[in-house]
């Protein structure tokens, strides 16, 4: 069985090539269909975060003060992520901002994923209004306490993975 690697960014924005950064990065693992650690880490911003997104994450710039920069978290980062398959709510996203960062500091970029936004539009039995992860959680009766933080987001999204897998 394939060992997976559960990835969500918090970021200051939705486009890196705008100057967005990522300030936060979860893990959660799976393996033989068992979900395994579950960990994030703040990054620090080089800029301020802006106001609404803390008051969507509950992130704030006191929080990061302390932290290491991307520079220092990403290249661990890949090398942790290796040859795994990472999986993703809307891989997209998150692949935008890692490969524009892995990009800048001269690191191989993701290309081995999988989005459950998008398995989601394969399982007919879905009957949830749209793809969001909040959604798809609602209906699977998976909780997500802490949503739009990523250590909470990666749990529900591994969550999500094992549901509906059998269903694709």
């Amino acid at each position: 069985m394939k060992e997976y690697v559960v990835v969500d960014l918090e970021t200051t924005g939705l486009d890196p090539y705008k100057g967005c950064e990522i300030i936060e990065i979860g893990i959660t693992e799976i393996n033989q269909d068992k979900i395994g650690r579950n960990y994030s880490r703040l990054i620090k911003p080089k800029n301020h975060i802006p106001y609404f997104i803390t008051e969507i994450t509950n992130i704030s710039d006191d929080m990061v003060e302390n932290e290491e920069g991307i520079e220092k978290v990403l290249p661990r980062f890949r090398q942790y992520l290796g040859d795994k398959t990472m999986i993703a709510h809307n891989a997209k996203f998150d692949l935008k901002f890692l490969n524009y960062y892995l990009e800048s500091l001269n690191l191989e970029p993701i290309t081995n994923y999988i989005c459950t936004l998008e398995m989601l539009k394969q399982v007919k039995s879905y009957k949830g209004k749209n793809k969001k992860l909040e959604t798809a959680c609602s209906y699977y009766n998976i909780e997500n306490k802490n949503a739009h933080r990523a250590d909470s987001d990666t749990l529900a999204t591994a969550k999500l993975f094992l549901t509906i897998k059998d269903e694709v």
